[in-house]
């Protein structure tokens, strides 16, 4: 945090993602409100990413408030609506919401009526049902988990969102492989900072799971030959 804290002071904002894309970390409970109070100190903006906060496994989250955060969330993950493209910001600065109600109105179309309806629909969705829904996504996630495990792959387990990303060797050739011979579809880990590794999402069901872990497995045995 010292060393955060130095940084920060030459930031005209900060900007955090947790759970993070694509990663699935979380930070915990104590570095949130560490960041929280000393960019409120400080006067920097803090922007505050929570589109995976409904997609927690290992940990509680804490939801960062006050003045100056700015929380930029979304319908895509918790209800399932990616294509919607449906996303909201909040903050208590009413003269910078305001100011991004005129950037939005000036610079793109509205929000597709359809995609308003179900967003609007999804807020009436009982906790029980978004509760379940963490459940498969856990259920999902061990799943992969332990088939990389097994593949004697090097990975780190998420904490969050849908992503992991085990380390391959020459993983973009290994990527076009999959492609092209397994009709496996993955992205390279380095497009999202992680170079030497692909990033496999588990939003699937378990069927296929394992049916991709297979076709990886297939992959690999036939690369060492």
């Amino acid at each position: 945090m010292e060393d955060f804290e130095k940084k920060v002071k030459k930031c005209d904002s900060f900007l955090i993602n947790s759970p993070s894309n694509p990663t699935g970390r979380i930070q915990d409970i104590e570095t949130l409100k560490g960041i929280e109070k000393i960019t409120k100190d400080l006067g920097i903006p803090l922007i505050s990413d929570e589109v995976y906060k409904d997609l927690i496994y290992e940990r509680e989250n804490y939801l960062l408030s006050g003045p100056h955060v700015v929380t930029i969330n979304s319908f895509s993950k918790t209800f399932g609506m990616c294509g919607f493209r449906v996303g909201y910001l909040y903050s208590n600065n009413k003269k910078f919401v305001k100011k991004v109600i005129d950037l939005k109105t000036h610079t793109s179309m509205n929000t597709n009526t359809i995609a308003q309806e179900m967003a609007y629909v999804a807020t009436t969705v009982p906790k029980e049902y978004l509760e379940d829904g963490l459940k498969i996504w856990k259920e999902r996630r061990d799943l992969i988990c332990e088939g990389l495990s097994d593949l004697g792959l090097d990975f780190w387990k998420p904490e969050g969102a849908f992503y992991v990303l085990p380390k391959v060797d020459e993983s973009e050739n290994f990527l076009e492989d999959l492609f092209y011979n397994y009709k496996v579809i993955t992205y390279l880990g380095e497009w999202f900072g992680a170079p030497g590794r692909i990033r496999l999402s588990y939003a699937l069901d378990k069927e296929k799971i394992v049916e991709g872990l297979d076709r990886i497995k297939k992959c690999l045995e036939n690369r060492k030959k």
